[in-house]
């Protein structure tokens, strides 16, 4: 990872403040504090899989945690922040400049980092795994923002704001590599580890102009923004056998972004309000891109490799473009028929339309002595479609311990998508497709809150949702008959997801100091779908319950206890088929947090936290083991002694061990973690 640059930020930032102190000279008030601090571990086992999961270097880290200062006179108010953590690259500046009932200021720098596990899977019965680059992988985002607006009262109100964002670095990705080492009686698996460089950067601009009044307000606002991303993938097929190579992908585009929207409001009275809004956004953006096999990452394209295979699919010189517009509106409002009955309805119309055209070369190797065969195909592709909305809600407030409300929607809405490719060298068609596509949900929701007594509050909502699509194909080269092994996707005629929802909760403080807080959700979703010359196929069906139960207790005045448990039951039912199993994603997790106070300036904390998933399904006869198994453990103590009003020191412990049966073993680690941190406030 490159040293991150952070000098200029900080450079303008100390600039801009020695510039503003002499707008002081009537101060009021200084004040401000710094803590510097740091820590690392003591680590036994994977170390990628520890950083991931306590998103801080395992070798150390360290510095200048937090700094604050504050100045603020009668006319004006400034504050500058900052933060230097050198080893997990945490770096933040910040500055706030105001004159009272005029105009701000505001700036800031954020650059951290956040750490990935680049380990792939393992053959359990072969107890096979491969690794061939370092796993310890990051990615340094960045932010940084100018801003500039208005603070006079009664005017119109003015903002002007510049943001970069950035991602640069390495990350896993689990599109694996396959590997036939396993032999007899297992057929190739996919379990060869990968992983995503990462290069992308977004400017933004955006101006804000409104105002508010005691009847109206009214706001637009237009935003401008530049998106650059080159990305790549590298991916290894077949490690440490006759046929070893890889896999480069290249995906890159820049887009342009125009948007505009507006929104309006305005009283009638007590009873009735109403509001209006609407959106408008163009994007265009330019494609490249390239699909390269090779005996080494990166490798230039060549129409023969030493260890290429029949049927390496891949590509080069992709540039395309793609042209993006879309429309929204929407009308809503508030009306108060009685003083305790609420009406408001509401009604939306968005139109998209999308049209894209590509070119590249298209290569396939045909063996490891052979040319790869290779075709120049030209493609473009047009979709659009639009939707209406309408809602409508109910809210009654006729008892004082009941709030009762109901909500309706509905939306409608039909497309067309067009998609051509063919051959640039004989003008053949090799896509020709032309769809019309229908859309139609509903949902209802019913919902009641009561307040049975001071300290003790009951609420239920209930939800609702249908989605109905349907496809028919105008035009088609591929044919729905049976037998035909060429038939996505216009074979797909119609899908149908359905879904329903409870949630419960229950609020109770029997007396002071001590309070509950318990939550039950169900959840239950089917997806169905039809294709043509077959039956109608139940793909898949959804059960969920969770319980969530938070206790806080204030035992003692010097001793506090709080916890959190989470118990969740979740299953997808898809269609048998010997690569597929039932896909449940059952866990527990529990949080305790407890502090006593040992004496007037010492404190004692403690924090537990757990998480079990017990759902590994061993289906390695035919593909790889699916769902997760995994347990998560971490406890710390912390020692916090403020030795006088200004100066405090921190001093915490830590045990952590992670047990990831889904990777094998190979995410596995014990940890002792350890932290100081000294805080002087002026």
């Amino acid at each position: 990872m490159q040293t991150p640059m952070f000098s200029r930020p900080v450079a303008a930032a100390i600039l801009v403040w020695l510039v503003s102190l002499p707008a002081f000279a009537a101060q009021v008030a200084t004040e401000g504090s710094w803590s510097v601090g740091g820590g690392g571990a003591f680590l036994d086992g994977d170390r990628a899989a520890f950083q991931k999961a306590a998103r801080q270097r395992k070798d150390g880290y360290g510095g200048l945690e937090s700094f604050t200062v504050s100045r603020s006179g009668e006319t004006s108010f400034l504050r500058f922040d900052a933060r230097a953590v050198p080893g997990n690259a945490d770096y933040k500046f910040a500055l706030q400049w105001e004159q009272f009932d005029r105009f701000y200021v505001n700036a800031g720098f954020h650059r951290f980092r956040t750490f990935y596990d680049g380990s792939g899977g393992r053959l359990l019965p072969r107890d096979l795994a491969i690794s061939y680059f370092d796993e310890d992988l990051a990615v340094d985002r960045t932010f940084l923002f100018v801003e500039v607006g208005s603070l006079v009262r009664q005017s119109i109100q003015w903002r002007i704001r510049y943001d970069r964002l950035a991602r640069e670095g390495s990350k896993n990705s689990i599109r694996w590599g396959d590997s036939n080492l396993g032999g007899a009686p297992f057929t190739t698996r996919a379990f060869i580890p990968s992983y995503l460089l990462i290069d992308e950067a977004r400017d933004q601009f955006t101006a804000e102009v409104g105002q508010r009044t005691e009847v109206a307000q009214w706001k637009v606002v237009g935003r401008y923004q530049r998106t650059r991303v080159l990305n790549r993938h590298v991916a290894r097929r077949r490690a440490l056998e006759p046929q070893d190579r890889y896999l480069t992908m290249r995906d890159g585009y820049d887009a342009d972004s125009l948007s505009g929207h507006g929104s309006f409001e305005r009283a009638f009275g007590e009873k009735l309000r109403v509001s209006a809004g609407g959106i408008s956004t163009s994007i265009d953006t330019q494609l490249v891109g390239s699909r390269i096999y090779g005996n080494a990452p990166d490798s230039a394209y060549a129409p023969v490799i030493a260890r290429g295979q029949a049927n390496d699919a891949g590509y080069i010189g992709l540039a395309g473009t793609a042209r993006l517009r879309q429309y929204v509106g929407n009308l809503n409002a508030h009306y108060l028929p009685a003083k305790y009955l609420a009406i408001i309805p509401a009604v939306k119309y968005e139109h998209l339309r999308q049209d894209s055209g590509e070119q590249h070369t298209e290569t396939t190797l045909t063996g490891t002595a052979a040319a790869a065969a290779e075709r120049q195909i030209e493609a473009a592709s047009r979709d659009s479609w639009n939707e209406v909305t309408e809602d409508l809600e109910l809210r009654l407030l006729r008892w004082a311990d009941w709030r009762l409300y109901a909500r309706g929607q509905w939306n409608q809405g039909t497309g067309n998508l067009v998609e051509q490719s063919i051959l640039a060298a004989t003008r053949a068609s090799v896509i020709d497709r032309d769809s019309d596509y229908e859309r139609i949900g509903q949902r209802y929701t019913v919902g009641a809150t009561w307040f049975a007594r001071p300290g003790l509050t009951v609420g239920a909502t209930w939800n609702r949702r249908y989605k109905q699509a349907d496809y028919r194909a105008r035009r088609d080269l591929t044919s729905n008959a049976v037998g035909n092994r060429d038939r996505y996707p216009h074979f797909m005629v119609d899908n149908d997801i359905a879904s329903e929802d409870l949630n419960l909760r229950l609020s109770w403080r029997p007396f002071a100091g001590l309070s509950f807080t318990t939550r039950y959700a169900r959840q239950r979703a089917m997806v169905t779908t039809t294709f043509d010359n077959l039956p109608e196929i139940d793909q898949g069906q959804l059960r969920r319950h969770v319980v969530t139960q938070n206790v806080m207790w204030q035992i003692l005045p010097r001793w506090y206890v709080s916890g959190t448990a989470n118990v969740t039951y979740d299953r997808l039912r898809v269609p048998a088929h010997r690569l597929t199993v039932v896909s449940d994603n059952n866990y527990v997790s529990a949080n305790l947090a407890t502090g006593y106070a040992l004496g007037k300036v010492t404190d004692l904390l403690l924090d537990v936290s757990h998480y079990r998933a017990d759902n590994y399904s061993d289906n390695a006869e035919f593909t790889l083991p699916l769902n997760a198994g995994q347990t998560l453990h971490s406890s710390f103590l912390t020692w916090v002694r403020r030795h006088s009003d200004r100066l405090v020191f921190t001093a915490k412990y830590g045990f952590a061990s992670n047990r990831d049966g889904t990777y094998g073993g190979q995410n596995d680690f014990t940890a002792h973690v350890v932290y100081g941190k000294v805080e002087y406030r002026f």
